[in-house]
């Protein structure tokens, strides 16, 4: 069977890299383009969580390895109050034994690196900013701001939450992406000592006042954290008068340890501000030879931490559809896309969209009753839930066809 020959990826994130990267596996030539102009710019960002379904599209494109080898393995999922009192702990080792994949914590530069290394960095084209495409019977023709085109069988957008992708595919009009509510600070810190931060258990914490705080170990030397404060709260922190980690300390400052300490040891640029936004869940993901993956097309908050995990699960799962694509059948291909993978994500955008909201209680009351209904359901009730959610029977977990993959020399 004859199948499509290139695909032009606009973005070089996570969606971008993990499509491209699957694509190739398949025999199909792509091209990368990411209007940021440096490697380094590519590689910004804390964190994160990877749980098992993300291992196990990752393994589906031959990467889960080369990830998880470079990530400290999670065993427990841990939730306490501001006071101190454990909320509930979810064991991951039968979970992940059921699975066959782990859930581990990671910089997000870990990997960003992985995918780049196995797209070649040959095929990725930095300050290369999309401003349009056209396309015709035989192909997609995309523009870019300095003038130069590119030519391929399917434009892939994965150009983030503001993607210009999606924005054309619309003829100019997109309603602006639905803020949450709250800022999430992140920021990775040196802090050894496992009597602070044991390796192995994700901690989080819900308090007060619209008050949240995540943290775990990376490393022997590193911690990552995000502290999470909704508008209300974020009104009290001062970094007009004070620095950034100045201001989150003394917001913090009656949190049980490691808090303080966390926040102390970190170096005030370091600290990044996110006000976190996502989009309701809705259609209209393709349009002709033109598709979105990723945030492009279900930006989520970072409640359920799934947005990296589901941008790689449509990436793979395009690039396996795209595989077995003739070049007449773009447009059909790209809509059974959208059909198989649109009620998935749709859950996802909407559980953690709902899970965010019991972290905008303010009064005392309103937060004990919040933290009563966690101890009393997290530990069963939600818990079964959130693996229902992240281990879909319908997700495939077969490996890809594979076609002869294309190597990667300099072209």
């Amino acid at each position: 069977m004859t199948t499509i020959r290139k695909a032009l990826v606009i973005g070089a994130g996570i969606g971008g890299l993990t499509t491209a990267a699957g694509l190739l596996r398949q025999g199909i030539d792509c091209e990368v383009f990411e209007a940021r102009p440096t490697p380094g710019r590519l590689l910004t960002g804390g964190g994160f969580m990877l749980w098992h379904n993300a291992f196990l599209a990752l393994r589906r494109i031959g990467l889960d390895e080369a990830v998880a080898a470079d990530a400290v393995r999670m065993r427990f999922h841990e939730f306490r109050s501001d006071s101190g009192w454990r909320l509930a702990r979810w064991r991951l080792d039968g979970p992940t034994a059921r699975a066959g994949a782990p859930a581990c914590a990671l910089r997000r530069s870990t990997l960003h690196t992985v995918l780049t290394e196995a797209v070649g960095e040959h095929r990725i084209h930095l300050s290369r900013r999309f401003t349009g495409h056209t396309e015709d019977a035989d192909g997609v023709t995309a523009h870019f701001e300095d003038g130069s085109t590119a030519r391929g069988d399917v434009l892939i957008g994965a150009d983030g939450l503001r993607s210009t992708v999606r924005t054309t595919m619309r003829n100019g009009f997109e309603p602006p992406p639905r803020y949450a509510g709250y800022t999430a600070w992140q920021a990775i810190t040196q802090l050894p000592g496992e009597s602070l931060v044991p390796t192995g258990t994700f901690f989080n914490l819900w308090g007060k006042g619209g008050l949240r705080f995540l943290y775990c170990r990376l490393n022997e030397h590193e911690v990552y954290w995000d502290a999470i404060t909704s508008d209300r709260a974020g009104g009290r922190i001062d970094t007009l008068r004070l620095p950034r980690g100045a201001a989150l300390a003394a917001a913090y400052r009656d949190w049980p340890d490691p808090i303080r300490r966390i926040i102390s040891s970190t170096d005030e640029q370091a600290i990044l501000p996110v006000p976190i936004h996502d989009r309701p869940p809705t259609g209209g993901w393709s349009k002709g030879r033109a598709v979105l993956v990723g945030d492009a097309a279900h930006p989520m908050t970072l409640n359920l931490s799934q947005g990296a995990g589901q941008a790689i699960e449509s990436g793979v799962v395009l690039a396996d559809m795209l595989g077995r694509c003739e070049p007449g059948a773009v447009p059909a291909t790209l809509r059974a896309f959208e059909s198989a993978r649109r009620a998935r994500a749709a859950d996802m955008v909407t559980t953690s969209w709902r899970i965010g909201t019991l972290g905008l209680a303010h009064n005392g009351p309103l937060c004990r009753l919040r933290d009563v209904m966690m101890f009393t359901f997290f530990d069963s009730v939600a818990r079964n839930q959130s693996y229902s959610l992240m281990l879909d029977d319908r997700l495939e977990r077969t490996p890809l066809r594979i076609a002869e993959p294309l190597g990667h020399e300099a072209g």
